[in-house]
């Protein structure tokens, strides 16, 4: 298909083949400096007309996720009877032409030090970026991550999955295929979490380590088996001069049962720096990603220790030692007496206080009235300016619900046209179009049946001015 157009992309060499269809390098119909990957879909699904339909609309979550890790969303469409996306053009080699092609003859898989700890680290940031925006990967394999020669991990085809339910029984076995890093939930039925996605972070982990996946497998029935019912042999026992805790994490996000892996991707990565301090403290250099103001090494969460059996090498806690504990606790109770007999403000003047923030443009003075104001007016004094708190907690609440819905992307339904021309806005406001969701909030009138949504449309307004404020203040 070199040289067919495809909505906006011109289509160039081919870059790969999967099961969702063949990938091509394009570049932009307009600007042919643009470059782009164009993914034209093959999968049966894909074919329907009711898929067709739905399938632009479904795509546009995806333009939320901007991420140095993850390889951009650029727009979907239907051409030609074929359902097509384009995204962010990645230049480098994906992990499994890697494993394949660039393993040492004394190394099994890929350097540790040099190359899987900052892979890992990297993978786990762009898994936290999509959790945080409610997308899952669901198919994180080496095949879609593509290392950069400048030693940045682009992950590909992130949410994707979520469109084309899959039934893993008749997935094609192959080594580094995707029914080769599908978590047991896959195969069980049970809901997809964000702990899923986690588990392919280990099978990823122990194929680059091990070059090879968990398991093995004739067929899609045997992988099922394996990934419900069979425990992996360990890295370490592939690995020369593997830490211990980096064996014990692989290991852990690999567990059948999700509620043994790791909570999240963040306590993942906060591992993962930890892995990394004791290593350098033993005179080890290692390669670490740097960029996003993590490269430091925080204490390992209680929460994921509770799920391990590593013994985390500690300096003796301050609370234990009498020199500290003991000037503490009288500085504490200082405190204590201090604020017991310090004079409370009248119910008068915390709402007075709080008036002038109400009454502000500014929906971040709102809070400050409710957070510092309101509630202690509430809590203290519950029979005094009731009906006021009640309109203030109404004001805010509604805001919450906007600020919520433009950063979830929660859906609303409308019975009027003020409602749908707010909704109108809201949608625009949900994929970063900011200038058409303030020209569509801008067009409900004042004066209507129904003020509401004139009301919760100044709230927006004011929310994407404050936004606008934030970015421009960014260096």
């Amino acid at each position: 298909m070199t040289g067919v157009r495809i909505g906006n992309w011109i289509l160039g060499v081919e870059l790969g083949r999967g099961s969702l269809g063949v990938t091509y390098r394009a570049i932009a119909a307009n600007d042919p400096s643009r470059h782009a990957a164009v993914k034209i879909l093959g999968h049966e699904l894909a074919r329907s007309p009711e898929f067709l339909k739905k399938f632009p609309g479904e795509m546009l979550a995806l333009q939320r996720l901007k991420h140095p890790n993850i390889a951009k969303f650029y727009d979907a469409g239907v051409h030609a009877g074929q359902a097509y996306y384009s995204s962010e053009f990645v230049g480098g080699v994906d992990l499994e032409v890697a494993l394949r092609t660039g393993k040492k003859p004394d190394d099994p898989g890929l350097n540790w030090r040099e190359v899987v700890l900052s892979v890992a680290v990297q993978a786990a940031r762009a898994l936290k970026h999509g959790h945080h925006r409610s997308v899952l990967h669901r198919g994180l394999k080496p095949a879609n991550c593509i290392l950069t020669p400048e030693g940045v991990l682009k992950v590909t085809d992130f949410g994707i999955g979520k469109l084309f339910p899959l039934n893993p029984l008749t997935l094609v076995a192959e080594p580094f295929g995707t029914v080769a890093f599908l978590a047991p939930e896959f195969f069980t039925g049970k809901p997809l979490t964000r702990r899923s996605d986690l588990y392919t972070l280990g099978g990823l982990l122990y194929t680059l380590l091990c070059g090879r996946p968990p398991f093995a497998a004739a067929n899609a029935a045997e992988f099922m088996h394996k990934h419900c019912y069979v425990l992996p042999d360990r890295p370490i026992q592939f690995v020369n001069k593997l830490p211990h805790d980096f064996d014990e994490l692989v290991c852990v996000l690999l567990s059948k049962d999700p509620s043994r892996r790791p909570p999240t991707a963040a306590t993942v990565i906060e591992f993962l720096q930890h892995i990394r301090g004791k290593a350098e403290r033993k005179g080890d250099k290692v390669t670490w990603p740097t960029g996003d103001g993590t490269d430091t090494m925080p204490a390992l969460p209680t929460e994921f220790a509770a799920d391990t059996s590593v013994t985390w090498e500690r300096p003796r806690p301050l609370m234990s030692r009498p020199k500290v504990v003991i000037p503490l606790f009288c500085a504490l109770l200082a405190v204590a007496l201090l604020l017991w007999f310090w004079p409370r403000p009248s119910a008068g003047e915390l709402y007075r206080s709080a008036q002038p923030l109400l009454e502000s443009d500014n929906p971040a003075d709102w809070d400050k009235a409710w957070d510092d104001y309101l509630e202690p007016l509430s809590t203290k004094y519950p029979g005094e300016y009731a009906e006021e708190v009640r309109a203030a907690k109404a004001k805010l609440s509604d805001r919450r619900k906007l600020r919520r819905a433009i950063d979830d992307g929660a859906k609303v339904e409308f019975k009027n046209e003020d409602e749908r021309l707010y909704a109108r806005g809201l949608a625009f406001a949900q994929v970063g179009d900011g200038d058409e969701a303030e020209r569509t909030w801008k067009a409900i009138p004042s004066k209507s049946g129904d003020e509401r949504w004139w009301k919760l449309a100044q709230i927006g307004l004011a929310e994407l001015a404050e936004r606008k404020k934030s970015r421009e203040k960014r260096p």
